[in-house]
């Protein structure tokens, strides 16, 4: 996934700027019903301890910001879709992605490893076969975790009555970025949804799919052999 010799496929006969667009509307049509189930389910939720989520998984991901916000004279706005690997033991990921970002609406596919026990990331541009190495000595790691000053707020049922999935709700304020986040588990405490907000950069979706426990291939935490050093950490490419 994050190697060379890694190849992700993508079979979806729809363009990543038509299903960012989709995944957009659905966004906007469901955060207000969303809030206000959120506003309901914290008049009525009971305490419920944290749940401890598996440390080493496998999703599809979705992130996109649909602020479009700018921030220290960049924009905010991309949209991304791929694979996913989370390592949070030895705090590494790793992912393929095509990703659209910047004024220019600019379209890559990537392949990044992210080594924080190294401080840096490896990113591939894989039309190019170009490798560099950002550092990560003013980047934060990024947990899945339940934070533990989040507060849980219910349950949301996704589905019907007789076919649904039952979600864990967790709001976190302040979070790591000094705004607050919305976390969603499944009872097995899978994570699904990783959303934050804060007024530098607005609104973020982050949601996982066909998650599956475990790493199936452990050569996607070695780094290609190719890479070149960069001095500073492109915005685009930065862990939010």
């Amino acid at each position: 996934m994050c190697c060379s010799k890694t190849t992700t496929h993508f079979t979806s006969a729809h363009t990543p700027r038509e299903r960012a667009s989709s995944h957009l509307n659905m966004a906007v049509t469901h955060l207000l019903p969303l809030l206000a189930l959120v506003a309901v389910a914290a008049g009525l939720a009971i305490p419920q301890p944290k749940c401890h989520m598996p440390q080493q998984w496998e999703a599809r991901v979705v992130r996109f910001d649909p602020n479009r916000r700018y921030y220290h004279n960049h924009t905010s706005e991309y949209r991304a879709y791929g694979r996913y690997a989370y390592d949070g033991d030895q705090q590494r990921k790793a992912w393929v992605e095509d990703l659209e970002y910047g004024n220019e609406h600019t379209e890559v596919r990537l392949s990044v490893l992210e080594l924080f026990s190294e401080k840096k990331a490896y990113v591939t541009d894989l039309k190019t076969q170009e490798c560099k190495i950002y550092p990560l000595e003013n980047a934060d790691w990024h947990p899945h975790d339940i934070p533990e000053n989040a507060t849980f707020h219910g349950f949301e049922n996704i589905g019907g009555p007789a076919d649904y999935v039952s979600l864990q709700q967790w709001h976190v304020h302040p979070d790591r970025h000094g705004g607050f986040a919305y976390k969603t588990y499944t009872q097995q405490c899978v994570p699904v949804r990783s959303d934050h907000f804060n007024n530098a950069t607005g609104f973020h979706f982050e949601e996982f799919s066909d998650v599956t426990i475990g790493i199936h291939d452990p050569s996607i935490w070695f780094p290609p052999t190719n890479c070149k050093a960069v001095a500073t950490l492109d915005l685009a490419f930065a862990d939010i």
